[in-house]
């Protein structure tokens, strides 16, 4: 049973490491893309929310950073901050 619980562990440590290594690929501008789609899904469900305002336009100006061609890291965070304020956890 001990071995079972060993293995199992091991292959959670790995799997979380390996979703880790897979967002450190990620170039700044797929990070805009799948934050905009993210914060897009979700500002539906959270429109009324206290800083659903402030998302927005942080959604805006972060997609606006993400066109430029370096500015794309300032994009990235802008849309981190849109995501964040709705009360998601930003997955890029």
């Amino acid at each position: 049973m001990k071995k079972f619980a060993l293995i199992l562990t091991a292959g959670a440590m790995l799997a979380a490491g390996g979703t880790a290594a897979y967002a450190a690929t990620l170039t700044p501008a797929q990070q805009c893309t799948k934050l905009e789609k993210q914060f897009d899904a979700a500002i539906k469900k959270h429109a009324n929310d206290p800083k659903a305002a402030d998302a927005k336009q942080a959604r805006t100006d972060g997609g606006d950073l993400c066109k430029s061609a370096d500015k794309k890291a300032d994009g990235v965070k802008k849309l981190q901050d849109a995501v964040t304020d709705i009360g998601l956890k930003p997955r890029a």
